[in-house]
Formats: structure tokens, sequence, C-alpha cells
């Protein structure tokens, strides 16, 4: 990427004059723009959970089936994020991100063997599929210091509440038959919420080094009566350029997550776990490793990058699904 404009001798308006980007591909925010410059991108991302648990235990399925019809056997989650940066001024940038989600999960229904008195868990008999536009995520971003070997910048962003929570299932389905599925398998909160952000990089010659904290604060309840839990993240990352072209990294990070407040009265709370609000949530830790690959002569200004996380640590509210591994994945071009 080229992100610098010189202000004067000593002092660049942005820090990454000297070498190339080096921020992971599961990172949003890192830096400014300088005037008049765009960043467009691609991201993708693909989350994929099983393994029931309640805080940090396993949960065994047959004592979740005393209290529910279902129990989740695997859910993945996918999103297609389109991303643009653009420098108003050397200090202050505007982002806009516009995602496509794709939400899928497999259940195993509770049954009675009449003969024998028996509980019968096979295979998983019951899917549930969601698909389209989520919510819509715009940010302003301001270098409070810009040097050459760092930069610390501040951000305050609005989650615009595009993506619907009114998804049902259909006339035939065993469950949801044209009722409202549950709360994660929605595509938005339904309601507008504030994401506020600070992050420091230092970078020198072919090291960066990145430390952040954002969050997600729910300001209001939906028009079904309930809001998601408020968010907090914190980041930490490592990146080394190798070559002129290639560069790795190692990144942590933490999650807070609460529980959903209030519930949509058209869910029962026992059919399964995720149409309890309580079952959401809780705190994790993860590890990521990734690598980008930085084109200097043919597509110059583009950049491919990819990214490997697994859970270190996951303290779940309720009955959740564990996290088992997440890829990110993301082109970029500047201009």
């Amino acid at each position: 990427f080229r992100l610098l404009a010189q202000t004067d001798k000593d002092t660049c308006s942005n820090f990454s004059c000297c070498s190339t980007d080096l921020t992971p591909s599961g990172v949003m925010i890192s830096h400014v723009h300088i005037k008049n410059e765009w960043m467009i991108s691609y991201r993708f991302m693909n989350m994929y959970m099983s393994d029931l648990a309640s805080g940090t235990n396993l949960e065994n399925k047959e004592d979740v089936f005393v209290n529910y019809l279902m129990v989740p056997e695997k859910m993945s989650m996918q999103m297609h994020m389109l991303m643009a940066m653009y420098g108003i001024t050397n200090r202050l940038t505007a982002m806009a991100m516009l995602n496509y989600q794709m939400n899928s999960m497999d259940m195993s229904m509770y049954t009675m063997n009449h003969t024998h008195g028996n509980t019968t868990m096979g295979s998983p008999n019951h899917s549930m599929k969601t698909n389209g536009l989520g919510d819509t995520k715009l940010h302003v971003l301001y270098g409070i210091v810009q040097k050459n070997t760092c930069q610390l910048l501040i951000s305050l962003g609005a989650s615009i509440p595009t993506g619907t929570i009114q998804l049902k299932g259909a006339s035939d389905d065993p469950m949801y038959p044209n009722t409202h599925y549950p709360y994660g398998m929605q595509l938005g909160s339904g309601t507008i919420d504030l994401l506020p952000g600070i992050s420091y990089l230092y970078q020198r010659n072919q090291l960066a080094m990145s430390g952040s904290i954002s969050g997600t604060y729910r300001a209001g309840y939906n028009s079904y009566g309930y809001k998601l839990g408020n968010e907090a993240t914190v980041n930490s990352w490592l990146s080394y350029q190798w070559l002129n072209f290639i560069s790795s990294s190692l990144r942590l990070e933490g999650n807070y997550s609460g529980a959903i407040e209030g519930h949509d009265p058209a869910l029962y709370y026992y059919t399964e776990p995720s149409t309890n609000p309580a079952n959401y949530g809780g705190k994790r830790i993860n590890a990521y490793v990734g690598s980008s690959i930085h084109f200097k002569k043919c597509l110059r200004n583009n950049r491919l990058g990819i990214e490997y996380g697994m859970p270190l640590f996951q303290d779940l509210n309720g009955i959740q699904l564990k996290q088992k591994y997440v890829l990110n994945a993301s082109w970029s071009f500047t201009f």
C-alpha cells in the first residue's frame, strides 16, 4: 500500500511510509489513509462450531435433552464483505462495510422409543439455513499521533440494522413452521449499535506490532423486544516481512460478549438452546497465524492475505456450540 504523505522533513502523515502494510487479514482497522487515497477490499470469513459446552465444560447431549426438544450438532457461519476506506484528510479516514451472510445449523431432535421408553439420538435430522445482507457498518478514523514509526488512532462507528431479524421457517418446517428462527440464525441485531475503538501501531523496517481495543454498544431494544449483548474485543498482533513480496503474522484476540437481554415472544425458550437468550455470549481467546502476498510489479498495490485461527480458551454463557476454527481471507487494492 502507498500510505505516506510527507508533511515535513521529520514526520510522516501516515507511519507506514517506509514499508508495506503488514496488517493481518482478520484485522479491519489499523491505520488511516492519506488525503484522497482509496482502499477497496473484499474479505471472506468462515467460522465453524461443534460440540456442546457450558462454561468451560463439555455438555452431554442426553443431559441437554432433559430441558430441550433439540440439540445442535454443528454450525457454520460465513461472511462475504466489501469494505471501502477513503482519506478525507491526512488524519481523518472514512470507512464503510457491507456484508452478506450465510448461516447453517444441523440439529438432533428428541424422539422416544415407545417400546422401551428410551431416548433416541441418531444422526442430525433437522437443519436450518439462512442467508442475506447483514448489518452495515460505518466508521470514521482519526490519527491522534502520526510519526515515522508509530501511529495512535481512535475510531467511532455505527452499525446500521440492514440485516433482517424476521427470518422464519417454511410452512412445512417441523420445528419452526412460519415461526421466527432463533437469534443466532438471524442476520442482524435490529438495533443501531455504537462501535468505539482505539488502536496503536508500531512499524519499523520489516517488523510491525499493534494493540487495539474495540467495542459494540447496543443502544436499545429492537422491534421484537430484545437486544444482543454488548461486546469488547482486545487485539494484539506481530507481523514480519520475510521477503519483498511476503509477510507472516501472529495474532491474539480476546473477546467478551454479554447474553441477550429481553426475548422474542415468538420463540419458546426450550425448543433448543439457541432459542434461550441466556445461552449467548461468553469469553473467548483465539490465536491466529497468517500470511500475505504483496504485489510489487504486476497488480501493483494489490494484496492477498489469509489467516487461520483456533480458540485457546472458551467460557460460554449457558449451553452453546464451541468454536472450532476461524478462517479469514482478503484481497485489497489501494489507489
